[in-house]
């Protein structure tokens, strides 16, 4: 075949070919803006949506943190070394030196913390584990702290004086006590948290596109700013710092004051810490993304043109292939970006970010009306996880997709023939609004699908399903409201197991709003952990975690938090040689614990966890107690004869308190102090009684018997005989 290289420009052909050309030109150019314009609407919205995620997840770590440090002072406040050293009238060393001894195991264990120090009201004493730097500015503020205050939260720079740096920045939390007649200070804990501690936490990955998160006080001054702001800095002249300190809401916005540069700056307060938090974006790094793929889709559509036209003087008599390939992929795009808005404006109602809006049904195509009543329903896929083997493997997420368009499936064949529905996907969790009257058949009939939902799915994939309900919302408008009641409702899986069907009117409808931390039942849990009773610790254990069952969400992961630390604090430390392994240790404990989704497999990991423990602190205390008493041994075998040995003596000689160690001796020797060097020295006496040149007299002296009465009264005793006569017994 022959092709020609010249077309007639007359011809019909031709006029075609170059009225196609034409078209395809302005298609391309209508299509590159009507995409640009999706997707930069599309790209902002992400990166806010990124941004709020980023700065919760700053705030929250900043707020653990500092609940953790005031944790570490709670607890220290009941440690009796620290409660003498805060309230002794005299400076006493030992105490002293027992109270330092804790504070440095503490910040050992926590690297968080930079320094902890004990201030005395009673003899103006300053105890502090950064040795040998005094706080006299903390001294000052603790006196002219306000007298209705028990507690501060203080960002300053801590003056240092020894070491290399001058000043390190701390977060400083100040607990104290006052004198109620004259206001003076009694006694005060202040634990230093470091400002890098709290930078690394909200900001792990600092690269230009994820941004910066900034944290000031209500006067604008640097809390923290990762990208090197200096610590204190006042920053409150800045626009964006001067809005965010106006609202206590969330917000999202631009601005140009930052050097003159454009920013995408989204801020939130946190009321526990007083602090605002702010999430700072260049501009250009949030758009470059959008400006490629603009970029991309012009080059794809000229090669696609150039190609289309080239085609076309080859092949003429397909002509409109195409252009026909060309418009199924646009009807595809368009499809593909209209299930994504509406999948984004659904997201929007029930974060609370927009009201339902009468034309959206036409508009997104939806299965629902959102002004009929709706029950909304969050489907969680339960993770594989046994409760006896206390290792959790994550599901990998090609295997947790293929899960949830299982269950998607399931969701269609059973309700699409009963009800009106829309399902989306938020977090991994599938999230269903379902349009039905609120009478009771009605909702019966919804709650029995989706128990058969559930055991479907049971039983062909072989995990459970979770599933919480909102309220049931009457009011476009409540949405939200209903959604947020679903979360919380879905929380308490930890409570009511896997596989369960949570209501919010149900769940909250047992929570108590009023909970005392079950510390009679922590005490009875310690005490049996010494006592090395199983039976004694799983009791404790059931009562602990029977207390927990009926207190809110957040309480409950803050109380096995504590239960945690608690429990590692008595075992552990009791374990360990090597200190550098302890917060290996901790991390990995928290790291399983953390893997656990409802309290029963968390109470079995604990009861695993402390026997575990026990046994191996049982194989440490006989190491231990086999070479003790070969060192006691050996130091009475060398001083049996003085006179002046005692069981305070040796005592004092192993730092032990004489009566523990009384105690002590008679578990390791199967006798009393007493009674063991009687014998030893009735021993001794034996052997200087076989030789005839040293008088009876003089062996009772040798021995450490004062009174040479005393030693034959008493060699009689445990002999039988007199000491001539068991001399004379030995002639024979």
């Amino acid at each position: 075949m022959v092709f020609q290289t010249k077309f007639p420009v007359k011809t019909m052909f031709a006029k075609f070919f170059f009225a196609y050309l034409l078209m395809l030109t302005l298609a391309i150019a209508v299509i590159s803006i009507w995409l640009f314009h999706i997707f930069s609407n599309s790209s902002i919205r992400q990166i806010n949506e990124l941004s709020d995620r980023t700065l919760m997840q700053g705030q929250k770590s900043t707020e653990y943190l500092m609940n953790q440090a005031m944790q570490v002072s709670a607890q220290l406040s009941f440690d009796y070394p620290i409660i003498q050293q805060m309230n002794t009238a005299e400076s006493d060393p030992i105490v002293e030196n027992n109270s330092l001894k804790k504070l440095n195991d503490i910040i050992f264990i926590n690297e968080s913390i930079y320094s902890i120090g004990i201030y005395n009201g009673n003899n103006t004493s300053f105890l502090t584990s950064d040795y040998p730097n005094i706080d006299n500015e903390a001294i000052e503020m603790l006196n002219n702290s306000d007298p209705k205050t028990k507690i501060r939260l203080l960002p300053r720079k801590l003056k240092l004086s020894s070491g290399k740096n001058q000043e390190e920045n701390v977060y400083s939390i100040l607990y104290y006590n006052r004198d109620k007649s004259t206001n003076a200070i009694l006694n005060a804990l202040i634990v230093n948290v470091k400002e890098e501690a709290v930078r690394s936490g909200i900001n792990p990955d600092d690269s230009v596109d994820q941004g910066n998160i900034l944290i000031v006080d209500t006067t604008g001054k640097v809390i923290s700013d990762p990208s090197g702001g200096e610590f204190l800095k006042d920053y409150s002249e800045l626009g964006f710092i001067k809005k965010s300190l106006t609202e206590s809401e969330s917000n999202s916005f631009v601005d140009t004051s930052l050097s003159g540069e454009k920013v995408l700056v989204t801020h939130s307060y946190s009321t526990q810490l007083g602090w605002h938090f702010l999430h700072v974006v260049p501009y250009q790094a949030a758009v470059v993304s959008i400006s490629r793929l603009r970029n991309t889709v012009i080059w794809i559509s000229l090669i696609l043109f150039a190609f289309s036209g080239i085609a076309s003087l080859f092949v003429s008599g397909k002509l409109s292939s195409p252009l026909r390939g060309l418009v199924e992929t646009l009807e595809l795009m368009k499809e593909k970006s209209k299930n994504n808005l509406k999948v984004d404006y659904l997201k929007d109602i029930l974060g609370g970010v927009k009201a339902p809006q009468v034309s959206s049904e036409l508009e997104f195509a939806l299965r629902v009306d959102l002004f009929k009543g709706t029950s909304i329903l969050i489907l969680k896929i339960d993770e594989h996880f046994d409760a006896t083997a206390l290792e959790v493997e994550e599901v990998a997420d090609e295997v947790h997709n293929q899960m949830r368009l299982s269950l998607l499936n399931r969701v269609f064949d059973l309700l699409q023939p009963h009800f009106s529905y829309e399902s989306l996907v938020i977090n991994k969790d599938v999230v269903l609004l379902v349009n039905h009257d609120n009478a009771f058949n009605s909702r019966k009939h919804l709650v029995n699908l989706i128990k058969r939902l559930q055991e479907q799915f049971r039983q062909a994939m072989g995990t459970s399903v979770t599933v919480a309900w909102g309220t049931y919302v009457n009011d476009a408008a409540n949405y939200h409201a209903s959604f947020q009641e679903a979360l919380e409702a879905a929380d308490y899986r930890m409570v009511y197991g896997l596989g369960s069907m949570l209501t919010y009117e149900t769940v909250f409808a047992n929570v108590k709003h009023e909970f005392e931390y079950p510390q009679q039942h922590l005490k009875a849990l310690l005490e049996a952990i010494k006592l090395g009773k199983e039976e004694l610790i799983w009791g404790a254990l059931d009562d602990i975690f029977n207390a927990l069952k009926d207190c809110q969400y957040e309480l409950i992961k803050l109380s096995v938090n504590h239960l945690l630390l608690t429990v590692f604090i008595t075992t552990e430390l009791s374990i360990q040689d090597v200190k550098a392994d302890l917060l290996s240790n901790f991390n990995n404990a928290v790291s399983k614990l953390r893997q656990l989704e409802t309290l029963e497999q968390m109470k079995l990991w604990f009861a695993q966890y402390i026997l575990h423990d026990m046994q191996r602190i049982k194989e440490k205390r006989k190491h231990l107690n086999s070479d003790l008493l070969e060192r006691i041994r050996g130091f009475v075998e060398g001083c049996y004869a003085n006179t002046e040995l005692s069981v305070e003596m040796v005592a004092n000689r192993f730092d032990y308190n004489p009566m523990y160690f009384g105690r002590l001796f008679k578990e390791l020797f199967n006798q009393s102090f007493s009674e063991y060097i009687t014998e030893l020295r009735l021993n001794k006496s034996k052997i200087y009684l076989a030789q005839d040149h040293i008088a009876i007299k003089e062996v009772g002296t040798k021995v450490g018997f004062n009174n040479s009465s005393y030693f034959v009264t008493l060699f009689k005793k445990h002999t039988g005989m007199s000491p001539s006569e068991y001399r004379n017994k030995l002639k024979i």
